[in-house]
């Protein structure tokens, strides 16, 4: 009978601390270590109930034993107790034994946890997938006998793309020739699909396990060929982000747990606690914010992970990652202290602050106060029990789905209850922070006339033509409604084999220590490609990758480290035989949408002055693909590599060409990039090409921001630059 009255007062020597607790109830050995009373008021204070919405004993989570008797228990009415005087305080009887963990359990890998006693983990973090079903799921003693509790999301966890990250993996991993195709066969984790096979889904994953490269070797699958170099700097760096580990938790603004509670218990960006649990050390970072779980995690929290990749999290709240140095702008203004794996310059803030304009601004959804989960619904952050091969299946979420399209408002559905028509008949998104109802403007009502909300420029840029049609019909909304478009050109990997790295697979120590940089990255940069829906769309560079390989001595009587090869991308062998540099380009959503965009004209797509001599050819090659001279590298030429073949000399003054990294094609319209073909994504043909050139636009269309097109701006790593100035 927990929490009897002790008719006399009793001192009891607690365990978990030097200090006598006078003990009025029987409490649990978890309350009178982590919520000791207050000596002066009796008050119970210290760990914060984790999850306040339905009442939990910490042991119906964690495991462990909460109350213990010294001796054996007395049958009373109602159940058993404890005599008075027989109650044991003891943290070594109340915590799951440690056991043979070696270390830090948090900084293991996903493979060294699958070896943990699940009874240590659950205790450690009763979300983790492999012991959340006893802790979040139906196999919590407080599910109740239907199951209960979070069943569905824990089962469809398993499968979620944040655990596994296998998209992450498989595209590069085909670009680079390590595996023959795109379609995912590696992840974090080994898991199986038992559902019927679709186009969205894979059957089956095994685990990131590269073999480890040997430098004096010539033989696959050992030898030091690009393509296992790539595999090499993939296990050290791409599988930081997923649930299915703790994380590095090595890092500013990247804190997290595993499991559920990496996104619904969330930790501040320098990994220290704010709670009052006695117990948890405010100065050693790793904690979480505090011990509450909950239901909306915050976009700080996505982008703890968000930040790498697409940059979604950080372009979302108007950040940007800096370029190298002395090729960023010159009057730029960083967030000052690092964060996200970057130092406290990589982290751009504003561009210009001398021009009283922000060229990076958040998105407007961002300022309106929503978060990742206002947009994204549990199925695409949970998963749906399915192993997704990529984004194109897993995120669903459309804009028409708020705003509706030129021809039909939007509707609210059974699945997305927070979208309500209000008693006016407007739609509006309950805010799930806090409820807050925010007005969604509706498209069909900018583009009518008449309609009190009509918006001249709207219907010019987006209304139906006497055919019918509309640009949206072949334009995707982010194309013309970003402010800014985060492009890295150029990311250079030094492999280093005379020293060890940590593989985030395994947790092996194996030779291979990764450095990596960035180059130049524009924000203003707008380069077309079809999306997964047919729509023109923006897009970014992906894996354009330089490896440099050094190694320690590789023949008889060789001393000291040696260079290997430098500069050297992987090649990407086509059909017909030939090879080419395996830079890949995706298109992006990248989160960063205003009413209006603050760099897109109409000059973007289409001619000014004349279709044969347009003012704007600059602006338009950079568009349609065909590149400018601003991004240029010297490095190997991938052409003479005949594919993933054993490492082979790139001497500088014989086998070194130039790339011009923001080109995706030739003007003949010979690919320069490997596009994904899971996506749908393709590159702009030449009939769409002349279509679009054939529209000649007015110097000075109504109401749009002018595409400054300077002289020099050819070879200029900052034009486009964005100006306030409307015409």
């Amino acid at each position: 009978m927990r929490g009897a009255v002790i008719t006399a007062l009793g001192l009891a020597v607690v365990a978990c601390a030097p200090r006598i607790e006078e003990v009025v109830l029987h409490r649990s050995n978890c309350e009178v270590c982590h919520r000791p009373l207050d000596p002066a008021t009796g008050v119970p204070t210290g760990i914060e109930d984790a999850h306040p919405w339905h009442p939990l004993d910490c042991t119906d989570c964690h495991g462990g034993k909460a109350f213990v008797c010294a001796t054996a228990t007395v049958k009373v009415s109602g159940g058993e107790t404890c005599p008075d005087d027989a109650w044991v305080y003891d943290q070594s009887k109340a915590h799951v034994p440690k056991g043979s963990i070696d270390g830090n359990l948090r900084a293991y890998s996903a493979q060294q946890l699958d070896g943990v006693d699940p009874t240590y983990l659950r205790f450690v973090n009763p979300s983790d997938p492999r012991v959340a079903r006893y802790g979040c799921g139906g196999g919590n003693p407080r599910a109740g006998e239907a199951g209960g509790c979070h069943s569905a999301a824990v089962d469809a966890m398993t499968h979620a793309t944040m655990t596994h990250v296998a998209g992450e993996l498989a595209a590069p991993r085909w670009r680079v020739g390590a595996q023959p195709t795109s379609q995912p066969i590696v992840g974090a984790i080994e898991v199986l699909d038992t559902g019927a096979p679709n186009e969205c889904t894979t059957p089956k994953l095994t685990r990131f396990r590269p073999v480890p490269v040997d430098p004096a070797s010539t033989e696959p699958p050992i030898a030091p060929t690009v393509a296992n170099v790539a595999d090499q700097y993939f296990e050290k760096t791409c599988l930081r982000c997923h649930v299915a580990s703790f994380g590095t938790n090595d890092r500013p603004g990247q804190y997290r747990s595993s499991g559920c509670a990496a996104c619904h218990m969330p930790s501040a960006d320098d990994g220290l606690t704010r709670g009052t649990d006695p117990w948890v050390d405010s100065q050693n970072p790793a904690h979480p914010l505090r011990h509450q779980l909950t239901r909306l995690p915050p976009i700080t929290q996505c982008a703890h992970c968000h930040s790498g990749g697409a940059r979604i999290a950080l372009s979302y709240q108007g950040l940007r990652e800096a370029g190298a140095n002395g090729l960023n702008p010159p009057h730029a203004r960083a967030k000052g202290y690092p964060l996200y794996g970057l130092d406290a310059g990589g982290l751009l803030e504003d561009e210009d602050t001398t021009n009283g304009f922000d060229e990076t601004p958040p998105d407007v959804h961002f300022e309106a106060g929503m978060h990742c989960a206002d947009c994204h619904r549990t199925a695409e952050i949970h998963g749906d029990g399915r192993i997704h091969a990529d984004a194109r299946c897993s995120v669903t979420v459309t804009c028409g789905d708020c705003h509706g399209t030129v021809r039909a408002t939007a509707s609210p559905k059974p699945e997305w209850p927070a979208l309500v028509r209000a008693t006016d008949g407007t739609l509006t998104l309950n805010r799930k922070s806090d409820g807050k109802a925010l007005r969604v403007p509706q498209l069909k009502d900018a583009v009518t006339p008449g309609h009190p909300r009509h918006n001249p420029v709207a219907e010019q840029v987006m209304g139906l033509s006497a055919s019918g049609t509309s640009h949206t019909d072949t334009v995707a909304c982010e194309t013309c409604h970003s402010a800014f478009v985060p492009t890295c050109y150029g990311c250079h990997v030094t492999m280093d084999f005379t020293r060890y790295g940590t593989s985030l697979s395994t947790g092996a120590q194996t030779y291979g220590a990764v450095e990596e940089s960035r180059r130049y990255v524009s924000v203003n940069d707008l380069v077309l490609l079809k999306n997964r829906r047919g729509l023109l769309a923006p897009s970014m560079p992906a894996e354009r990758l330089f490896f440099t390989v050094l190694s320690g001595p590789t023949a008889p009587g060789e001393t000291g480290s040696k260079k290997l090869y430098a500069k050297r991308p992987a090649a990407f062998t086509d059909p017909d035989g030939s090879t080419r540099a395996a830079f890949g380009q995706r298109p992006i959503q990248p989160h960063t949408i205003r009413k209006r965009s603050q760099f897109q004209a109409c000059d973007r797509c289409h001619s000014v002055g004349s279709v044969a001599t347009p003012t704007n050819a600059l602006l338009l090659d950079l568009t349609h693909g065909y590149g400018t001279q601003r991004f240029p590298e010297w490095a190997c030429d991938a052409s003479n590599d005949g594919g993933p073949t054993p490492v082979t000399t790139c001497d500088q003054s014989t086998d070194f060409v130039t790339y011009q990294l923001d080109a995706v094609q030739t003007r003949e319209h010979k690919p320069l990039v490997v596009l994904d073909p899971k996506l749908g994504a393709a590159l702009l043909s030449k009939p769409e090409v002349d279509r679009m050139r054939a529209i000649v636009v007015p110097e000075a269309p109504p109401v749009t921001y002018r595409t400054a097109i300077p002289k020099g701006a050819a070879v200029d790593p900052f034009w486009p630059r964005v100006t306030e100035e409307r015409r």
